[in-house]
């Protein structure tokens, strides 16, 4: 499969990211993971709402899967294909640009690991306090809506966590804020202390 997967870094970590030391580290733009296909090769990286992609990695270069080379081999070659790519800067200075202006976050990159290996994210997180609407023992998770307008928010997993929660117990949640459809985007009980996250049972 060609879309990576990430480790999510608390933004307190990602604040204290060292430049250098072998990492790239890359804005973390609010579009769609997106594959395009170029004469040279093939491309991926975030397709925006406007229309506008902007690429951070290479997959195949003139008929080569090049995905096992290193980070920063592929880069060479990206740079090469002459297409738009994402901003990248230097550690936890960077991420603190990135959110100052508004920006999503930061993906972290080993320089020396092959595509979608080693890969952090840190993003802005927020706080929501929710109510939930119902429950789903199967999976252990729970249907959530604002607490104070009651519009849905979307299903959380609360795991271990689920036996201590019912119909109408509020929540305090943690996540990267929501999607174009009002939902809680990766969103995850919240653990400032000890119990913070259930609110009331």
């Amino acid at each position: 499969m060609n879309k990576p997967s990430f480790e999510s870094v608390p933004l307190e970590t990602g604040l204290r990211w060292r430049p250098g030391a072998g990492w790239r580290f890359e804005e973390k733009l609010d579009g769609c993971f997106h594959v395009r296909q170029f004469p040279a090769g093939t491309v991926v990286g975030e397709l925006m709402h406007d229309g506008a992609f902007y690429a951070f990695d290479v997959l195949n270069h003139n008929g080569q899967d090049v995905r096992s080379l290193p980070l920063s081999e592929r880069l060479k070659v990206l740079g090469g294909l002459n297409v738009p790519r994402v901003a990248s800067g230097s550690g936890g200075a960077f991420l603190g640009a990135v959110l100052a202006r508004g920006g999503e976050g930061v993906v972290r990159k080993r320089l020396d690991a092959p595509y979608g290996v080693a890969w952090e994210k840190c993003r802005r997180s927020q706080v929501y306090y929710c109510r939930v609407t119902d429950l789903d023992p199967w999976r252990g998770s729970v249907m959530l809506a604002d607490r104070d307008s009651g519009e849905k928010r979307g299903k959380m997993a609360l795991h271990s966590k689920f036996e201590q929660v019912r119909v109408g117990s509020i929540l305090k949640v943690e996540t990267f804020g929501l999607t174009a459809k009002g939902l809680l985007r990766e969103a995850r009980p919240d653990h400032d202390a000890p119990g913070s996250w259930l609110v009331a049972v």
